[in-house]
Order: C-alpha cells, then sequence, then structure tokens
C-alpha cells in the first residue's frame, strides 16, 4: 500500500513539474491517437496535436520479461481515463484504494474499460479482481466463442467492460467479449473496405458445422461451404480441416446479409487444380473398379478416383432390364466399370458394370454360344456384334459370339460411313453388324471394324467375278451346249 502511495505521489509531483494544459475538450471514455514524445521510467508522454500532451503509466507498455515495447515516435491508440490537470491515458482504466468505486462507476458511465485479473471460477463464470475489487464475469462473456476448458483463464490479466455497477460496487458485471467483438468490428470494417471476389486470403477456422466451416479473416468470418473443401466428396469438414487451423481460401462471395452484415462465401478447392487438369490416370475401354456413391432413378454414380466420377446408366447396369439401380446397387459398394467415353469437355465419364462383366445375363447369347461354340477374339476373327450405345467417337458393340459380357468398340472412322452420314441414324442401339477384330488390349479392349468386312466381301466378290468369267471363256461339248434345250414333240 506504501509502494501504491508513494506511485501516486511521484505522479502527482510529474504533473506538478510538467504541467499540461489541455487544448481540446476530452471526457473520460474518449478513444485518442497520438505520438510518443518522451519516455521515462515510469511514464510514457503523448503528443496527442493541438498543443496537448497525455501521460501514460509506462508499465501497461512493458512485456512479459519487464521490456519496454515502445519508442519514441511511435503511434498509439489510448482510452482517456480522466482530465484533471492533465490528460490521464490508458489501455483501460486501473483503479487504486479509495478511488476505485468512484473510478469504477466513472467508467461504468462513460464505457471505459478496465483492466482485471481473473481469479476464480465457479458454475457461472469467473470472479475477476479489478485493483482489489471484486467483480464477476459470465462465462459467456469471457471470449468471443464457448468456453470450453474455464480453466485455461486462471490467472490471465484482461481489460473488461463495465456492465453493471450496483449497490455502490457491491454488485459490479464485466464483460471482456463486448471488447473484443468491438476490436473484431473494427478490423472487419477495415478488411471490408477494400474486399472483393477474386481475392485470395489466410484465415482460422473459428467452428465446423455439418454443413461447411466458418472461417475467421481478420475480424470477418465467411462460410466455407462443404463442397468448397475439396474436388473429392466430403462426409464431414472434420476430415480435411480443424478448429483453429490456419487455411487459405479464395473469396467468392461478398453480398449484404439481412442484418445489414456482410455475407462472405469461400472456397479451398477453388485454389487447387482439378483431377480432370492434372490428367486422368485410366482411358476409354478400360476396366477399372470405383465405388458407388449414390444411386438416382436414372444411373448410379461410380468414383473411380478421388473428385472423379462417372455414371452407369441404368441401362448398363444388367443386360436384364432392372426398374431402378437399387434392384442390384447399394451406396458404398465396389463395383468393377468399363470406361464407355470421357467427354473431357464436359468433364463427364460414361460406364458400364455389365461390360466389365459384373451382372452376367441370365438369358443364352445368341450367335454362335448359343449354338455352342464361341468366336475366340483375336485379330481377324470376323463376328456379329449388338449396338448398345452410340458415341461421338464411335459404337460400343456387346459381341454375343464370343461369350456373355464381352463387349467391343467399333470407331467412327471403321463404320465405312459417307461423309454427311449420320451414325445416331444409321445404327440405332439394336442394330447388328457384321465386324472383324482389328486390335485386343488389356486396357483399351477390344477394338472393331465393319469397313474391313465390307472391303473383305467385296474383294471375294471381285475374285469369283473373274474366275466366273475364267470357266465362260473355257471349251465346251455340244452336249454341254444343248443340255437344257427342250425340243417340241411332234404331232401325230
Amino acid at each position: 500500500m506504501a509502494e501504491d502511495l508513494d506511485q501516486e505521489l511521484s505522479f502527482q509531483e510529474l504533473f506538478e513539474a510538467n504541467p499540461v494544459t489541455p487544448r481540446q475538450d476530452y471526457r473520460p471514455g474518449d478513444t485518442v491517437a497520438g505520438q510518443v514524445v518522451k519516455i521515462s521510467e515510469e511514464t510514457i508522454f503523448v503528443d496527442l496535436g493541438g498543443k496537448s500532451e497525455g501521460v501514460v503509466d509506462a508499465v501497461e507498455f512493458l512485456d512479459k520479461e519487464g521490456a519496454m515495447t515502445l519508442k519514441v515516435g511511435d503511434s498509439v491508440e489510448l482510452k482517456v481515463a480522466s482530465v484533471s490537470d492533465a490528460v490521464i491515458l490508458s489501455k483501460g482504466i486501473k483503479v487504486k484504494g479509495a478511488q476505485a468505486a468512484e473510478l469504477l462507476q466513472d467508467a461504468y458511465r462513460s464505457g471505459l474499460p478496465v483492466e482485471g485479473r481473473v481469479t476464480g471460477v465457479n458454475k457461472g463464470g469467473f470472479e475477476v479482481d479489478i485493483s482489489g475489487w471484486r467483480a464477476f464475469c459470465p462465462i459467456s462473456q469471457i471470449d468471443l466463442g464457448y468456453c470450453e476448458k474455464p480453466e485455461e483463464h486462471l490467472g490471465a490479466r484482461y481489460t473488461f467492460r463495465i456492465q453493471e455497477f450496483k449497490e455502490k460496487g457491491k454488485n459490479v458485471v464485466v464483460s471482456r467479449r463486448a471488447l473484443l467483438e468491438e476490436a473484431r468490428e473494427k478490423a472487419a470494417r477495415e478488411v471490408l473496405k477494400t474486399l472483393k471476389p477474386g481475392d485470395r486470403m489466410e484465415g482460422t477456422v473459428t467452428r465446423l458445422m455439418n454443413y461447411g466451416a466458418f472461417v475467421d479473416i481478420g475480424g470477418v468470418e465467411g462460410m466455407l461451404h462443404i463442397s468448397e473443401l475439396a474436388h473429392y466428396r466430403v462426409r464431414h469438414p472434420s476430415e480435411v480441416i480443424q478448429q483453429g487451423q490456419q487455411v487459405r481460401v479464395l473469396v467468392t462471395q461478398v453480398e449484404a446479409g439481412a442484418d445489414g452484415r456482410p455475407r462472405l462465401s469461400f472456397s479451398m478447392k477453388a485454389l487447387e487444380p482439378t483431377p480432370w487438369e492434372k490428367g486422368l490416370e485410366f482411358r476409354e475401354g478400360q476396366v477399372v473398379r470405383g465405388k458407388v456413391t449414390r444411386l438416382m432413378d436414372f444411373g448410379a454414380f461410380v468414383e473411380l478416383a478421388p473428385g472423379v466420377e462417372g455414371l452407369v446408366h441404368v441401362s448398363e447396369i444388367s443386360y436384364e432390364r432392372i426398374s431402378h439401380p437399387k434392384k442390384l446397387l447399394q451406396e458404398g459398394q465396389d463395383l468393377e466399370v468399363r470406361i464407355l467415353a470421357i467427354d473431357q469437355d464436359r468433364k463427364r465419364i460414361s460406364l458400364s458394370a455389365k461390360e466389365a462383366g459384373a451382372f452376367a445375363p441370365g438369358e443364352e447369347d445368341s450367335g454362335a454360344a448359343a449354338q455352342g461354340g464361341r468366336v475366340a477374339l483375336e485379330i481377324g476373327a470376323v463376328l456379329n456384334g449388338r449396338v448398345e450405345k452410340v458415341f461421338p467417337g464411335g459404337l460400343r458393340l456387346r459381341l454375343p459370339d464370343a461369350g456373355p459380357g464381352v463387349s467391343g468398340f467399333l470407331p467412327q472412322e471403321e463404320l465405312g460411313l459417307g461423309a454427311k452420314e449420320d451414325p445416331k441414324k444409321k445404327f440405332p442401339p439394336g442394330t447388328t453388324l457384321r465386324v472383324t477384330v482389328i486390335s485386343t488390349d488389356e486396357e483399351k479392349g477390344v477394338r472393331l471394324s465393319s469397313r474391313a468386312v465390307a472391303e473383305k466381301r467385296e474383294r471375294d466378290e471381285y475374285r469369283s467375278y473373274l474366275d466366273q468369267g475364267k470357266k465362260s471363256r473355257g471349251l465346251a461339248t455340244l452336249g454341254d451346249l444343248f443340255k437344257d434345250l427342250k425340243l417340241p414333240k411332234p404331232k401325230s
């Protein structure tokens, strides 16, 4: 106590030795900005402009090791604690001795922050010591978010705002959250002055929800929807990010909310290349294993790689007609599929489960297989093919002569069509073609040609014509010439 009194006396003596007459009307609670002009062992002098000076206790700017954090020339922003012979400044009011109740009441009326230390935890909140004066801080008012571990605040020294001052100071309720919200609002206004869609920002994950996460980018929060976390399907944000994690986001939307506050939307995946941009690791005709992610009336989506899905149309699930994919498939199921087509421009992949042999047909196949024999899939083999699907690059044919579930691809250049002929009109699904095998590959599958069959047929017909011509130019007997001649019968 004696030490406090000595400090107060020396402080008063310092004012008397350095009288400063305020040139402006300041009130307790006002926020002022100034420049540090002198630093002594106990006091810091601040030039407030207009020939006005303020003073602040030097201890407020000492770090944990006792080192001064300011230097002459630094700019500071402080609160006016009181105005008497001089303008007394502070980060927050520090009350002492018998003046405590009066200063606390002034701080309550003016909204001026006060400094206190958390000394205890009870069921509803925290006990706070403000220079010997006991106050209470509700648990919801100690921080911006939910307080999960109250004991972590024990012993901490914070700045508070007095929310209630009753019974001459016997009942004092304070809030730290109110000041944190004000600081956040101020920072948010600075951020929002220049923020626009397309900006890349660093932020901190503040909350995880089932539908996404909230990210703070310097005093203002925005929504990072679960669909914007990654290029692959995410079931919960915790699979990708954690609360408190630093993340880099792209601002996708800045708009005014119903309450006038801005609503921000972010994306993480927009800053990463898509699997399509990186390049797919599979090709048309290849049989791959994937996982069924969604069942729709028209088919099933199968994930082939993280962020890459393809569609198995309901007609490509089984050779037997089914009314809905759920008849044979379920979400989460592993499934082998053949890649029918890859549309790079539209980012779409067409798949077939039946052509990968996932569901063999229940009925007997037609053609050679129905007769008890099968055509070997070797180069040059000629067999029947039935059109199952028409793609921009050709036709997918089922090859029943080679066995159930066997198929091949007939490229458009091997169809032998004229320049103006439309493959979709000339070869609708169900059309039967005679084709020959021109190549086989484990990854690319079987490639076919109908043009080669037609050309071979033409060559065979031409050779037959030549052979017949040679026979017609050879010698013949009279019997050969007249064997079919019929003479009229003589009249009796």
